[in-house]
């Protein structure tokens, strides 16, 4: 495992030059020049169901990269990656991890172990990302999908909530949230509190609805644009650099 936090960078955004698919494969054709630097990178689709009850169609894109460091990252967007995200309604942001927890002891996101480590933790009134990686048993899926509506609708009336997006690279049983907070302790009262999160929450752990589990709690360090609602998420980080 590497001896510092992994340093995230997370984009997300609709209808690019070509379409998802030609930009799939693109950016798999980047990823596979193996910048350095790079611990893990996902090619995802993403749509707004942390918020909405409706998906969006067509779909969205989104890129998760796990780096060494910052520096790391931005040359791979000086470099094999520039000019990769050229979609509407682009949201960036920069991030560290804070915190990793493992539903059961080996779980990975897709051979990916997300660390935190030497990571100074996130203050109750500071920003924070939550990023819950998870792949359902199939004979789960009805009732996740039933449950994650009660969800949605508590997030997106949350005053805390500044914007999210589910994601997947691997259709339909994988289901990734990235929900963005204006304090930790805002997010942990939209995650805790009575209501429909909590109880989707209890359910999934009690009835292992789950095969693999990975909960990250991210220190956004830089950011631009919105994720899913009107207003920018963090205005007061400096922008994303991409390149």
């Amino acid at each position: 495992m590497p001896k510092t936090a992994d340093f995230v960078t997370i984009d997300a955004f609709a209808r690019p030059a070509g379409g998802n698919l030609r930009w799939r494969r693109r950016a798999r054709a980047a990823l596979a020049t193996t910048p350095p630097g790079l611990r893990a990178a996902t090619v995802n689709h993403a749509n707004n169901l942390t918020h909405a009850l409706l998906p969006r169609v067509p779909a969205g894109n989104a890129l998760v990269m796990a780096w060494d460091c910052a520096d790391a990252a931005a040359d791979a967007w000086r470099g094999p990656l520039r000019g990769l995200l050229d979609g509407t309604d682009r949201f960036s942001m920069d991030g560290e991890v804070a915190r990793a927890r493992f539903e059961e002891p080996g779980d990975t996101w897709y051979g990916w172990t997300p660390t935190g480590e030497s990571a100074v933790p996130i203050e109750p009134g500071e920003p924070m990302v939550a990023v819950v990686h998870g792949v359902l048993h199939p004979r789960h899926l009805l009732g996740f999908v039933r449950n994650n509506m009660h969800a949605a609708s508590r997030a997106a009336h949350h005053p805390g909530h500044r914007g999210s997006v589910d994601i997947s690279s691997h259709l339909p049983f994988e289901h990734t949230s990235i929900s963005l907070w204006k304090t930790l302790k805002m997010a942990q009262d939209y995650a805790y509190a009575p209501g429909g999160h909590a109880m989707a929450m209890a359910h999934a752990r009690k009835a292992k609805t789950h095969r693999t589990g990975v909960y990250l709690q991210v220190r956004p360090v830089a950011s631009t644009g919105a994720l899913g609602i009107d207003t920018v998420a963090f205005p007061d980080l400096p922008p994303a650099y991409r390149g």
